[in-house]
Formats: C-alpha cells, sequence, structure tokens
C-alpha cells in the first residue's frame, strides 16, 4: 500500500477523533457543573403549627387571673405551594425570594379562662378546619465562592410577610360555663394573625458531586404581629348580655417580636441542571411585648401575657439552574 495513502488515512482519522471530541455526545460527557448563576423552582410544603394567646385582665377586673385568657390554635395541619427564585451576580451579591400559598385542613382550638389564683371558670375545645396560609420573602446578600464552586457561604438581610387565618366550628363544654355544647356546624371563633419581620442570616451550599446540602438559617431581630380575633356568637351590642363583646372582630392583638425562620435541605441532580430536593423547615415568632385590645370598650386594653406562632414541617421541590 503507499505510503501516502497510509499518512493520509490516519490524518482523517485524526480528525474524526478531533469532531467527536468536540460533539454534543462528547460534552454531555463532561463532568456536572458545579457552579449555578440562578435558580428557579416550585416547592411543596407540608406543616403543622400553632398560634397561642394569653393576656391578663387584672387591670380592668382583680378578681380575674394572669394571664385571664388562654386562646391556642394547635396542630394546624397545612399543604402550601411555594414558588422561588435566586440570581447571582459577578460581584458576589445574590438576591433570593419566595412566595407560597395554601390551607389549613384540620386542627384544634382550646379557649381557657381564669379567675384570680388562676381558677378555672371556662374550658372549651372546637374543631378547626377552612383556614389558610400564605407568606413571602425578599433577601439580599453577599457571598464568598470556595474550592471552585463546591462551597458557598452567604450571609443576607431581608424581609417577609407571614398570614394564617383560622376557623373555629362548635364547641365543647368541658366545665359548662357556656351552657352546654355547641353544634360543629357553627363558627364560633375567627382568627387572623400577621407577622411583618426583618430577617438577617446566614446560606450556605454544600457540593458532593450531584449531590447538593443547603443551609438557610435567618434570624428575626424585629417583627411586628397584628391579629384580629372574632368571636362570632358574641358579636351582639355591648350591654346587652353578660357576655357581649360588640361587632367582630372584637378583640385585637398588636406588638412586636422576634424569631428564627430556617430551611435545610438536601438535593440531588437528576438531570443536568435540574434538581430534586428533600428538607426540613421550622419558623418561630413571638412576641417581646404588646397588647390586647377589646375594641368595642372604652378601657377595653390588656397587656399580652404571651404570643407566638410556630410552624414546622418537611418540603420537596424541584427547580432548574442555569
Amino acid at each position: 500500500m503507499p505510503a501516502g495513502f497510509t499518512v493520509l488515512k490516519f490524518r482523517r482519522i485524526q480528525v474524526l477523533v478531533l469532531a467527536l471530541a468536540t460533539s454534543p455526545l462528547a460534552s454531555a460527557q463532561e463532568p456536572w457543573p458545579i457552579s449555578r448563576r440562578g435558580e428557579l423552582g416550585v416547592r411543596y410544603w407540608l406543616s403543622t403549627g400553632e398560634t397561642k394567646i394569653s393576656h391578663n385582665a387584672q387591670g380592668v377586673d382583680p378578681t380575674l387571673g394572669n394571664p385571664t385568657s388562654v386562646l391556642v390554635y394547635g396542630n394546624l395541619d397545612a399543604h402550601v405551594l411555594e414558588l422561588f427564585g435566586r440570581q447571582n451576580f459577578r460581584n458576589n451579591l445574590f438576591l433570593k425570594a419566595a412566595a407560597g400559598v395554601g390551607g389549613i385542613n384540620r386542627g384544634y382550638f382550646d379557649d381557657e379562662d381564669y379567675r384570680a389564683g388562676q381558677v378555672k371558670f371556662s374550658d372549651t375545645t372546637s374543631s378547626m378546619r377552612d383556614g389558610r396560609i400564605g407568606y413571602g420573602m425578599i433577601d439580599v446578600g453577599h457571598q464568598w465562592v470556595l474550592r471552585e464552586g463546591a462551597i458557598s457561604l452567604g450571609v443576607f438581610g431581608g424581609f417577609s410577610q407571614w398570614n394564617e387565618e383560622y376557623h373555629a366550628y362548635g364547641a365543647e363544654d368541658h366545665l359548662g360555663f357556656i351552657g352546654g355544647d355547641i353544634d360543629n356546624s357553627i363558627n364560633v371563633i375567627s382568627n387572623k394573625v400577621r407577622w411583618r419581620a426583618l430577617r438577617v442570616g446566614f446560606s450556605g451550599q454544600f457540593v458532593f458531586g450531584r449531590a447538593r446540602l443547603g443551609v438557610d438559617v435567618a434570624a428575626v431581630p424585629y417583627a411586628k404581629f397584628y391579629n384580629e380575633d372574632s368571636h362570632h356568637l358574641r358579636a351582639q351590642p355591648v350591654g346587652s348580655s353578660p357576655f357581649a363583646l360588640g361587632p367582630v372582630p372584637n378583640i385585637i392583638d398588636e406588638g412586636e417580636g422576634f424569631g428564627v425562620q430556617s430551611d435545610l435541605e438536601l438535593r440531588y441532580e437528576i438531570a443536568r441542571r435540574t434538581e430534586l430536593g428533600v428538607g426540613l423547615r421550622y419558623w418561630y415568632l413571638k412576641a417581646r411585648e404588646g397588647t390586647t385590645d377589646f375594641t368595642n370598650f372604652a378601657n377595653g386594653e390588656t397587656p399580652i401575657v404571651e404570643f407566638y406562632t410556630v410552624r414546622t414541617g418537611v418540603t420537596v421541590s424541584l427547580r432548574r439552574t442555569w
């Protein structure tokens, strides 16, 4: 075989190998990318929560206890669908945001009242349904990218709003104070709580091959809460009966507080630039100070003893990165 033909054939093989090496098929064999410029995704949050409110009315009536009334909205199971996103910028700044809405499908409401010496004179329990939850948050931060993107650590500050709404039906009268049980078809209590909070926190991401561990912990140094409590069966004009509270909402709670909002999530890259994640979430906001105002009474303002909202549960997310 002529030597020139052999050389020509060898060169053609070289060209073919080079073409294959630069083809889309070869590109698909490249290492999975570590760094991310941004992400957009959807998250499902299965959670349970509780809101507790108590106040001291001894300043209005010394024969009452401290706390005078303790209201607990508990075992508030909720399903939430959330949209979230993050954008990283060249100067190591980042912007992230999330918004979620959902329903609270069950729970209970317990209402206890005390005389001086903490002698309980009223205790009722109602069932919860038809509740709602909604929230949103936005943060701006700075990150440090280490080990070629395998580790990123950041700090951020931002704002969040968290709303929950509850409706209690019927009542089981444990002490006979209200004159017997109330049928579960009757809406006896509705409650709307809103927290607006400043967030300061830490975020981190740790890459292990195609797996990623994300951590997001925000301290809430300052929050304001506003709570509307509507006792529907006591909405008669003040003075018409010993139990009348006037038009709803007939009790307003307001004040300032603090707390924490944290997320831990393990993600796996199931396809190029597509990640499936599972995680844990814990939110807790608590009053530092506040007042309970019986809105239809001239001297109806009393100090809050305790007020908090807590929600915790598991999350499942699907995101697309770029």
